[in-house]
């Protein structure tokens, strides 16, 4: 499959940002000889749904922006939860980890963590967090668009769901990180659902999303070579698509042309910054558009 083509970056972004509390500020030592360095690690606890009746997700992150090693490093060895400080955070490369659990009462049974590079973080007060009545967990990135079904569940109501291929890391050696979601807004229920010929059709179909809460569904592997081992999926709920592609041509928003006066020379290609799937060497497109005047749509979900 070749790789989407940008203009200027050499990653892809896949950003998650929210509020949550700093804890378990560690250096980590690093086996491997004299070259082998240790690094600052944390995790974060971070809020999200109502205020009245949170959840936590917890993010076990290597701290790599250099403000955010200034901040987090004076708090190595701080365990006390009363002193734990509230943080705004973005962190970049999400992947989850599977395993299973060495001990406890959970004991053989399968888990999974968050993990991540910690790029930005700043202290909050207390005071802004009582004022936020719905805390969001959000992740911005692009990624391909797959298996959009409707689904009805016997207990419970139906949904439509989709999985993202999101790219992740450098653009000469991309990496997927395939999240489950239930498309869970009016307006991105509609493009998806415009997407599902494309995609039957084995079309190519980016798309630059916007989800919210993620989290792991971990579970052993029953069939394969790798039966008996922990795995995980990646889960999460689509609010926004702000892009979306089909074999490399822009399908939405539709781009709207300014009147062109005689003086003007059209120049084929130009003004373009979008993905063509014919380069050999893909970079990343901003991963979050929500800048883009958004056009009309129409009543029915008529296919791209």
């Amino acid at each position: 499959m070749n790789q989407p083509s940008f203009d200027t970056k050499s990653y892809f972004d896949l950003h998650t940002s929210g509020v949550g509390y700093l804890q378990r500020v560690r250096i980590v030592p690093v086996r491997g000889g004299r070259r082998a360095e240790s690094f600052l690690a944390c995790t974060i606890a971070a809020l999200v749904g109502p205020a009245k009746d949170s959840t936590l997700r917890y993010f076990d992150l290597k701290v790599s922006g250099a403000d955010a090693k200034t901040l987090v490093e004076h708090y190595v060895g701080v365990d006390d939860p009363k002193q734990r400080p509230l943080v705004r955070f973005r962190l970049g490369d999400l992947w989850g980890d599977a395993f299973i659990r060495p001990s406890g009462e959970h004991k053989g049974k399968p888990a999974g963590s968050l993990k991540g590079r910690l790029l930005t973080v700043e202290l909050i007060d207390r005071a802004e967090l009582a004022q936020i009545e719905q805390h969001e967990l959000i992740t911005r990135g692009i990624g391909y668009l797959n298996r959009p079904k409707e689904v009805a569940p016997k207990n419970g109501d139906p949904f439509l769901s989709c999985s993202i291929g999101a790219l992740a890391g450098p653009v000469d050696e991309p990496e997927y990180r395939y999240i489950d979601t239930i498309v869970a807004t009016t307006d991105a229920q509609h493009l998806v659902r415009r997407c599902v010929e494309a995609v039957e059709a084995k079309r190519k179909v980016l798309i630059a999303f916007r989800l919210n809460d993620m989290k792991t569904d971990p579970y052993i592997r029953t069939k394969g070579d790798r039966a008996g081992e922990a795995a995980l999926s990646l889960k999460s709920n689509l609010v926004h698509i702000s892009l979306i592609k089909v074999d490399g041509k822009q399908v939405y928003p539709v781009a709207v042309q300014a009147p062109v006066s005689e003086s003007d020379v059209p120049i084929e290609g130009t003004g373009q910054s979008g993905v063509s799937d014919d380069a050999s060497t893909p970079k990343p497109v901003p991963s979050e558009m929500e800048g883009q005047a958004r056009t009309e749509e129409p009543a029915m979900a008529t296919s791209f």
